[in-house]
């Protein structure tokens, strides 16, 4: 070493320094070297740990399969509970379409590592056919019977084909028979397991927080540790629960929360922390349903014609939405068929090649005059009627601001509309429970096939029917019967262009748009990819590549 000093001492001052920068030049490529190495032979790959904490308006109440139905439930099972689809090992349709015989993969246990079988799913199945359970999956399972084959077997028997009876396995999720068998159905929604529920999802129940009030303030999951599949990455989720979305949105801002979700972008706009936004596509439609028995005028088919006409769907997706929507044609959306427009059943129909008539000049050619107030009237059987009608809409921003746009462009072409806004849960208990409306502005799920009994069969008029146009069409109906049993994709398809076509030109509801659901991450999430969901839950089914953290591993 004193003969290197003397060496390097007796160098030059300008023989030093090029010394000096020779070996840092090679000590400084060798750590490159060394660290393109490492970076050649690994990947970061996603690594296990952390908290996510979603936040959400509402509370949970039932943490079931059977009797989930608010969007906070469902989420909750999503985590908690697998559906059939997943938990099967086979599978398989026979050629008629009644026969569907399922096999369950081996070794599945409840996270009280009771084991899962055969007996669970029939169990599930029949309490949603009981009516005591009132499970909002009732009608998806009426006309079925299953029957245990074995430990692990089962067979479905269907009265009729059903088309789409696969979707009906898929959102199957599947109870624990040992901890409800000796509960009446009725008696079910008492059950301390609704709030603390032992599942066979990625993640298990650990505890809830709530206030003296009793308001759930936090719900908290962990990772199942008995998961059949790849342990779950995200250590625990906790979903934080708030009475507003103001509050909600207040609590994104300030990092108490590193998610939400929401159908409306204003809410996004008012956001000042980074994010990342996670855009999922649903088989959904947001349309003015039109109750023609509440209003002489609206059972004209000219006056339906001119109030869609008016409509200016475009500029409600842009500034409404901010683009974060498509324009809706009909009841069926683009979620279900491919962009071939030969093979677009929700292309709307064109009639002719030239230029349609004006919103004005259909009301002009039905009669309806143009009065010095602006609002258009007729005279039918001698009584002079106005062409004007409340629009109930719910207290909803998004829907406040396409009433508003609808308002004015009718009122453009004469007709006098009264926006009526209510509180969403008046809305669903009240107005549509007894069809107390002129026009109503509310949304439709489809669900995960393109069944539209539930919406437009004339026999689900009716309260708890969905048909909120009170539409009745017997061509409409026997398509929708023939849909539903047509196992050949091709000729369903035929079937669904000419269902679209008919329910388009009849006029029952204005159709508008498809909104994309929003979720709204903090930068530090990963796995969450966008992409068709069947209903907003949906989000939650990859939960468990979700990931927070992450390592460099070897290749």
């Amino acid at each position: 070493m004193t003969r290197f000093k003397n060496i390097f001492f007796a160098l030059t001052r300008s023989e030093r320094i090029s010394f000096v920068a020779a070996g840092l030049l090679v000590a400084g490529s060798a750590a490159a070297l060394v660290v393109f190495r490492i970076h050649a032979s690994t990947r970061i790959l996603p690594a296990p740990g952390g908290e996510y904490r979603e936040g959400a308006v509402g509370q949970p109440a039932y943490v079931n399969p059977v009797l989930a139905a608010s969007e906070v439930d469902k989420a909750l099972v999503r985590l908690t509970f697998s559906s059939l689809t997943d938990l099967a090992d086979k599978i398989e349709s026979g050629r008629n379409g009644r026969t569907w015989n399922v096999r369950l993969k081996e070794n599945l246990v409840w996270s009280n590592n009771v084991k899962l079988t055969s007996d669970d799913v029939i169990f599930t199945v029949q309490t949603i056919q009981n009516p005591e359970s009132q499970s909002p999956f009732f009608s998806n399972w009426q006309g079925v019977v299953v029957n245990r084959v074995s430990e692990l077997e089962m067979q479905f028997n269907l009265a009729t084909p059903y088309a789409f009876f696969n979707e009906n396995l898929e959102d199957l999720y599947v109870l624990p028979k040992h901890l409800f068998a000796e509960t009446p159905p009725a008696n079910w929604r008492l059950s301390e397991y609704n709030l603390k529920p032992i599942g066979s999802g990625p993640y298990q129940f650990d505890a809830y927080e709530k206030k003296p009030n009793g308001f759930i303030t936090s719900y908290r999951v962990v990772r199942n540790p008995r998961y059949f599949r790849a342990a779950a990455l995200i250590d625990d989720i906790v979903f934080r629960f708030f009475p507003s979305t103001d509050e909600l949105l207040r609590a994104f801002n300030a990092a108490s929360v590193d998610g939400l979700a929401t159908f409306d972008p204003a809410i996004v706009e008012k956001i000042n922390r980074p994010y990342r936004l996670i855009p999922f596509d649903l088989p959904s439609y947001y349309a003015v349903f039109l109750n023609q028995s509440q209003h002489l005028a609206l059972k004209e088919p000219g006056v339906r014609q001119a109030l869609d006409a008016a409509i200016p769907k475009g500029a409600i997706v842009r500034e409404v939405f901010g683009g974060n929507a498509l324009v809706a044609e009909g009841p069926l959306s683009p979620f279900f068929f491919p962009p071939n427009p030969q093979d677009a059943p929700f292309s709307a129909p064109s009639s002719s090649l030239s230029a349609p008539p004006s919103a004005a000049e259909l009301l002009e050619n039905a009669g309806w005059t143009l009065t010095a107030s602006g609002t258009r009237e007729k005279i039918v059987k001698n009584a002079t009627i106005p062409l004007e009608f409340d629009l109930t809409v719910p207290r909803i921003s998004f829907l406040e601001a396409t009433a508003r746009m609808l308002q004015e462009a009718w009122q453009n072409i004469g007709v006098r509309v009264t926006v009526v806004t209510l509180p969403p849960e008046e809305i669903a208990n009240r107005v549509i429970k007894n069809r107390e409306y002129q026009a109503l502005l509310f949304g439709n799920v489809v669900g995960p096939g393109p069944d539209l009994y539930s919406f437009w069969h004339s026999s689900e008029r009716f309260y708890p029917g969905l048909n909120l146009a009170l539409y009745h069409n017997q061509d409409v109906d026997d398509l929708i019967e023939t849909t539903r049993t047509e196992l050949d994709l091709e000729s369903r398809a035929q079937g669904l262009r000419e269902l679209q076509t008919t329910i388009v030109n009849d006029y029952p509801a204005l159709f508008l748009y498809s909104p994309e659901y929003l979720h709204v991450v903090s930068k530090e999430l990963k796995g969450v990819t966008p992409g068709p969901i069947e209903e907003p839950s949906d989000r939650f089914r990859d939960a468990a590549t979700w990931h927070l953290r992450t390592a460099r591993m070897f290749k």
